[in-house]
């Protein structure tokens, strides 16, 4: 079976996993292991658990940590499968010397199911995964990425990158959206699907 890890994140004084992620990845037959880490831990020791997953995924949160980042960097040097969502992938761009910036319209925070499109770039293993230009996403992020070495693979309508990528590994993929919060959405699904499988 295979296994998948979950960085955990701060709220308050506890390491917490998001429930949605957890109750979305448990209708795959899998198992799943929580990742955690502080700024006085052994980075080995998270070595250690990493290396016992199959895939790692870098969930939404509101912390900054330096520990996050440096872990992205591994998982891509040891093309461990990676999917950053949200937070995660700010994170992953700032592995790749990635800036980010406060976001300053509502636009971009928002409750709704549904809040804006994104345009897809065709040469990119987003689009080889959703087969489409363009889907929408929900949307709820203080921040966005400004620039990053990893490849941007979307865009929202007002320019805000939306994925990063590296084609060149097995799957290291970043997303701004959070696919674990539409249960019934096909391209969420999609994208799900060929993480665990690449796992």
């Amino acid at each position: 079976m295979k296994i998948i890890g979950i960085l955990l994140r701060e709220k308050n004084e506890y390491n917490v996993i998001n429930k949605e992620i957890i109750n979305y990845l448990l209708t795959y037959d899998i198992s799943l292991i929580g990742i955690i880490y502080n700024e006085d831990m052994d980075f080995n020791k998270i070595i250690n658990v990493i290396n016992l997953c199959n895939g790692i995924i870098l969930p939404g949160g509101k912390e900054e940590s330096y520990y996050p980042v440096k872990i992205a960097k591994y998982l891509w040097q040891i093309d461990k499968p990676t999917f950053g969502i949200c937070l995660g992938m700010q994170q992953m761009a700032e592995a790749f010397n990635g800036n980010l910036e406060k976001i300053d319209t509502c636009f971009h925070n928002s409750n709704l199911t549904y809040v804006h499109k994104i345009n897809i770039k065709k040469d990119s293993l987003l689009y080889n995964i959703l087969q489409s230009n363009n889907i929408f996403v929900n949307s709820r992020h203080s921040y966005n990425v400004v620039n990053t070495n990893l490849s941007v693979s979307a865009y929202s309508e007002d320019y805000i990158i939306e994925a990063i990528e590296d084609k060149t590994k097995k799957f290291y993929l970043g997303i701004q959206w959070h696919p674990e919060s539409l249960i019934n959405d096909l391209n969420s699904r999609l994208l799900l699907d060929a993480f665990i499988k690449k796992c």
